[in-house]
C-alpha cells in the first residue's frame, strides 16, 4: 500500500483527504498525518494502514457530531448513540466525542439548559423534565440544578403551568362526569410532571368554578 496523494479537503480547512493506491481512502486531520509521518509515495506498513484507517474514522464521526451540534444542543448519551446506530467504530466515536468535550462544543449541562428552556413553556413539570433529561444520559444532579436555574430565569410557575393546563383540558373533557373529568386531570398533569398535593388542589378548584 502506497500513499498516492494528499491534499487539502476543498470544503473542511484543516483537514487533509489522502488517497492511497489510487483511490480516496479517506479525509484525517494535519496532526494525523504529520504524527504517522505521511507524504506521498511513501509505503504503508500493515500498522500504519491501521493507525490511518483508525483516524478516518475518527474524523469522520467529528464530522458527524458537528453536524449534529448546528441544529441544536446535543448530550454525550445521544450522539453516541447516533454514531453507534450509523455504525461507527466504537471507539474511534469515543475519541471523537472526548475532543468536542474538551473544547467545550459538546457540554450536557449547555444541552440540559436548552432543553429546559424550549420544553418548559410548551407546559412541562418539574419531574419530567427532570425523567427525560435523565433518561437522555444526563447526570441526575446536573440536570435538577439546569432545571432549577432555568425555571428560575424564567421566571415560570409550576402552580400557574398546572393551572392552564389543567382549564385547557377540563373544557377539551366537556360533559365528562365529575368524577372521571378529575382523574383525568390529575393523570393528565402527572404525566406532565406536576405532582403533589398542589396538583389535585388545582384539579378541584378549576371543577368547582
Amino acid at each position: 500500500m502506497f500513499v498516492t496523494s494528499i491534499r487539502p479537503h476543498p470544503r473542511v480547512p484543516g483537514r487533509l483527504v489522502i488517497e492511497v493506491d489510487g483511490a480516496r481512502f479517506g479525509t484525517v486531520s494535519v496532526a494525523a498525518v504529520q504524527d504517522l509521518q505521511l507524504e506521498e509515495g511513501k509505503g504503508l506498513s500493515e500498522d500504519e494502514a491501521k493507525q490511518l484507517s483508525y483516524a478516518a474514522d475518527v474524523e469522520a464521526a467529528h464530522r458527524v457530531v458537528l453536524r449534529m451540534l448546528s441544529s441544536r444542543p446535543r448530550s454525550v448519551y445521544e450522539v453516541l448513540r447516533r454514531l453507534r446506530e450509523r455504525g461507527h467504530n466504537p471507539s474511534a466515536a469515543a475519541e471523537a466525542v472526548g475532543r468536542l468535550e474538551e473544547s467545550g462544543l459538546l457540554d450536557d449541562r449547555e444541552f440540559a439548559e436548552h432543553f429546559v428552556r424550549v420544553r418548559a413553556p410548551k407546559g412541562f413539570g418539574r419531574s419530567r423534565l427532570l425523567r427525560d433529561l435523565v433518561s437522555r444520559g444526563v447526570d441526575r444532579r446536573l440536570a435538577e440544578q439546569s432545571i432549577d436555574r432555568e425555571l428560575e430565569l424564567s421566571g415560570l410557575d409550576d402552580s400557574n403551568q398546572a393551572r392552564m393546563l389543567a382549564e385547557k383540558r377540563a373544557m377539551q373533557l366537556g360533559d365528562v362526569p365529575r368524577a372521571k373529568k378529575r382523574r383525568r386531570l390529575v393523570g393528565y398533569l402527572e404525566r406532565r410532571g406536576f405532582r403533589g398535593r398542589e396538583v389535585i388542589d388545582v384539579v378541584d378548584e378549576i371543577l368547582s368554578e
